[in-house]
This record gives structure tokens, sequence and C-alpha cells, in this order.
């Protein structure tokens, strides 16, 4: 799957295979941070979308509990302009390698 953020497109093999890698070129280590602005950037729009009280944060369990709702998931979707499968890998990207995410 493709993901697409300005002139940066990333595609979710390359960064699977450059997080498992121990040492990474200086392309790899580029996509890579900017996949993780990226995520973090996406990760907070989802969030923002799903949660119906704009100034307490949700924890990631919550997120992906009101991810369920198949309404909120295509509101989501619409409303951010991106496919339910990109959705579901950047919250999963987000609990699994981003660390300041609760």
């Amino acid at each position: 799957m493709q993901l697409t953020d300005g002139a940066w497109i990333f595609n979710t093999e390359d960064i699977d295979s450059a997080i498992n890698t121990n040492e990474r070129n200086w392309y790899e280590r580029d996509m890579l941070n900017a996949f993780t602005r990226y995520a973090y950037y996406r990760y907070k729009q989802i969030r923002d979308c799903v949660n119906s009280r704009k100034c307490k944060h949700m924890t990631i369990d919550k997120v992906r509990e009101q991810l369920t709702d198949e309404s909120k998931l295509s509101f989501t979707s619409e409303l951010l302009r991106i496919r339910v499968d990109e959705i579901n890998y950047i919250v999963d990207f987000a609990d699994k390698h981003l660390e300041y995410i609760k």
C-alpha cells in the first residue's frame, strides 16, 4: 500500500523493512523520519475525528474502539480523504512505534 504526503510517497513494505533493519542507509533513515512525522500528524487528525471531547485526548485503545463503529470510520475516511486501510495502518504504526502516544 502507498501513502502520500506531499513529495514523499511511502510504501508500507519499505517502512516495515526499514523498521526491522538495525543498520539503515541514509534514505531509509530519512524516509522513516518523514513517515514518523506524517503518521503522528495523521494520527492526531484521526483521534480528533472520533473524539467527542476535543479538549481531552483519547488513549489509543479508545481511538481503536471508536473506529470499530462503521459510521465513525467512514466519517473519518471521508473527512481526511484517506482510505480505511490507511487509517488502520497509521493507528497500528502509532501504537507500535510512536513512544509519545498513550
